[in-house]
């Protein structure tokens, strides 16, 4: 059977588009194109395959039977098609257009450099983004980031997904150096403020659902935005927080004015991972995990383990 010939992949690249980002409008915006153009894209699909794809008496407009089945099985065409792009390129040893990659600052300062330097030459153009994981994600659904590197991701559901762990790490505490009242959380808090994590973030989040399960009520805290803001601090001896092993590890120059220990009990983690769409940028996802895997584990964390040797216990690196 011949395909008709307004069934192509540009066609079907636009639909798939439109269904995730929530209408012809916003899939208009991210192509840069007039809506009346991914309308008729469209139309024109329809009218080929010969049934309607969207239920347009639905407000928002919804999927027809047939647009489910077209959106199911078109994602994996795409993604086969955008695979197999990128193979032909990188066997013509041809970079790929662009790529955006999202991170936290802490993970933005200490991977930026390596990932550029072992793999810039894989695209022509590369946007660094760093911030808050919860914009991230938003952006990704968006399709404005095409990576994500990130210890914060909760969107496991939304379409085709590569997942590349990078390490698994246990939240600690860290109190001031010369901080010397006993604590043991959560029936002895300390007599300092809680240098809290914002609760905008990913992380901030999950520490705070934490707290709430172990019951923690600390007479006063400190809401802070930036890892580095927060343990800066800690150091100036202004209170005390719930991290993780990474954001002190990204800063080696505040080390020796900080007490950080294990978390005794209410132990809880996250996962740090890549995250791309599945199929779009070939084999640079699983090469950027295992590139952070190395940079970190053999250079970052190998400085924190030096002076905290118990830190070693706090990591978890997928085998193989």
């Amino acid at each position: 059977m011949k395909l008709p010939q307004e069934f192509d992949l540009h066609a079907l690249e636009v639909f798939v588009m439109t269904v995730e980002l929530g209408g012809m409008s916003q899939c208009a915006v991210h192509l840069r194109v007039t809506q009346s153009a991914i309308s008729q894209t469209i139309a024109k699909l329809e009218a080929s395959i010969g049934a309607p794809l969207f239920d347009r008496t639905m407000r928002p407009m919804g999927l027809t039977t047939s647009g489910k089945s077209l959106f199911a099985r078109g994602q994996t065409l795409i993604a086969h098609a955008r695979s197999t792009y990128d193979a032909v390129r990188d066997g013509a040893a041809l970079p790929i257009s662009s790529v955006t990659v999202a991170m936290s600052f802490s993970l933005a300062n200490l991977l930026t450099a390596p990932i550029l330097k072992e793999l810039g030459g894989r695209a022509d153009r590369w946007n660094i983004r760093s911030g808050i994981s919860m914009e991230h994600q938003g952006e990704f659904l968006a399709r404005d980031i095409d990576m994500l590197v990130t210890g914060s991701f909760n969107l496991e559901h939304r379409g085709a997904l590569e997942l590349h762990p990078v390490f698994e790490e246990q939240f600690i505490v860290v109190f001031p150096r010369d901080y010397a009242d006993p604590v043991d959380l959560p029936s002895t808090l300390p007599t300092i403020p809680l240098i809290r994590f914002s609760r905008l973030t990913g992380m901030g989040q999950q520490i705070e659902r934490q707290i709430v399960r172990m019951k923690l009520k600390p007479p006063q805290s400190i809401e802070i935005e930036s890892s580095h803001q927060q343990l800066a601090l800690v150091a100036a001896g202004l209170g005390w927080t719930i991290t993780t092993p990474l954001c002190l590890a990204a800063v080696p120059e505040m080390h020796a004015h900080l007490r950080p220990e294990p978390m005794a009990r209410g132990r809880f983690s996250r996962q740090v991972q890549v995250v791309s769409r599945a199929g779009e940028l070939g084999d640079i996802p699983r090469s950027t995990a295992a590139l952070c895997q190395r940079v970190l584990r053999g250079e970052v964390f190998a400085r924190t383990i030096d002076s905290f040797p118990w830190m070693e216990e706090q990591l978890t690196w997928p085998v193989g």
